[in-house]
């Protein structure tokens, strides 16, 4: 309950299939085909987003991309662009915000919108989210599932159950009834080592999770049993948090085949060094720690970290710190599987600066915009740094 004593009503938008309905707006050919963005082809690659076609052969998301054509072999596999993506998240963000100002953006192709105390605008919960619906759908172009509930966990798995194209509404005070007959696996935090273990104990469903003795469950679960027990009833107390902020922003790659070409390396630190400050000055932040992920052959994982003491967004310094983390750390004589960059200890708005540096950085803001609006304009890969790996990262 609000202050008002109303009843919460939360809705969860989720795009159907986003990626890969973006790319048949820009590509009808795609329609009606079995199609999935993700790459690299025949390497390690994973899938991102898969249609409905394709996934009624068994492709999903974060499935490796050899697998999926072993599935599918008439797949249609196509790597995607970022900018794109980006600005139809825009324009979703935008049209929510013409219905409440509490909307909480999870991902470029899902959102949290509280809409308690807007019938006297709308109407009744049901047709307004109809209405938004409909104009999401009229502007862009593209499907989307809406789920309606007290809160954010039984909105977020409604949605998920009217997918594609539909709208499922939960009434208040009917959350545990809703829970009782789904799968375990539909409850927000139970992965594959928690759902085995309850399958050990003959528990599949949410209502027999929520039925479990409180200290069978602590036993089994320690500190996590009881948010495990109220999730089970369709509770949450998660409010709809706006402008929530990023705490980093990074990127990764997996290679095709494992790499100790120190050349190969730099020329994929710095990809990913353009790619994170790109993300960086898009959010409006800089970052006072760059951090180095790396991963051998037998997946064993490091990271290094360097905390600066200026904060930056511009991809010579974050490439800079990158490559002498990974040289002092990484074992050259072992080959890599995985490299990553990650900007964290973010700072956002306006910071200090030192009085000396401020004319140089003004020639650097100028030249990031340009870059900046470029990008923006025709794709990340058309301005690239000299020392660039090829590949998109």
């Amino acid at each position: 309950m609000n202050g008002d004593s109303q009843p919460a009503t939360i809705i969860h938008l989720d795009m159907d299939s986003f990626f890969v309905s973006v790319e048949r707006l820009l590509d009808p050919t795609l329609n009606g085909k079995p199609v999935a963005v993700g790459g690299p082809e025949g390497g390690r690659g994973v899938i991102s987003s898969a249609s409905y076609e394709a996934r009624l052969y068994g492709v999903r998301s974060a499935m490796p991309v050899s697998k999926a054509r072993q599935l599918c072999p008439q797949l249609v596999l196509v790597h995607g662009k970022l900018a794109n993506y980006s600005e139809y998240s825009r324009q979703i963000h935008d049209i929510l915000l013409r219905f409440t100002p509490m909307v909480q953006m999870a991902s470029q192709d899902e959102a949290y919108m509280d809409m308690t105390g807007t019938s006297r605008l709308w109407g009744p919960i049901l047709r307004a989210a109809e209405t938004i619906r409909q104009e999401i759908v009229r502007e862009t172009r593209l499907p989307c599932s809406l789920g309606v509930g007290s809160n954010k966990l039984v909105a977020k798995i409604a949605s998920g159950l009217c997918k594609p194209r539909g709208l499922l509404y939960i009434p208040a005070g009917s959350e545990e009834k809703f829970m009782a007959p789904l799968p375990i696996r539909r409850i927000p935090g139970i992965g594959p080592k928690a759902g085995e273990k309850l399958r050990s104990l003959g528990i599949e469903r949410a209502g027999q999770l929520a039925a479990l003795n409180s200290r069978l469950a602590e036993r089994h679960f320690g500190t996590m049993a009881p948010q495990l027990l109220q999730h089970a009833r369709g509770m949450t107390d998660s409010p709809v948090v706006t402008g929530e902020l990023p705490k980093s922003i990074g990127n990764e790659v997996t290679f095709d085949t494992d790499q100790n070409n120190r050349e190969f390396l730099h020329g994929i630190l710095s990809t990913l060094a353009e790619k994170v400050a790109w993300r960086l000055r898009s959010s409006g932040c800089h970052a006072r720690t760059i951090t180095v992920k790396y991963r051998y052959t037998n997946f064993e994982t490091h990271t290094a970290a360097s905390t600066l003491a200026n904060p930056v967004d511009d991809e010579s310094e974050i490439l800079a710190h990158a490559r002498q983390l990974l040289d002092s750390r990484w074992d050259a004589h072992r080959p890599l599987r995985l490299i990553g960059v990650t900007a964290g200890n973010l700072v956002f708005g306006n910071y200090q600066e030192d009085f000396l540096e401020a004319p140089k950085d003004e020639r650097l803001d100028r030249l990031h915009r340009a870059i900046d609006n470029a990008r923006d304009r025709h794709g990340y890969t058309i301005l690239r740094r000299g020392g660039s790996s090829g590949r998109n990262a």
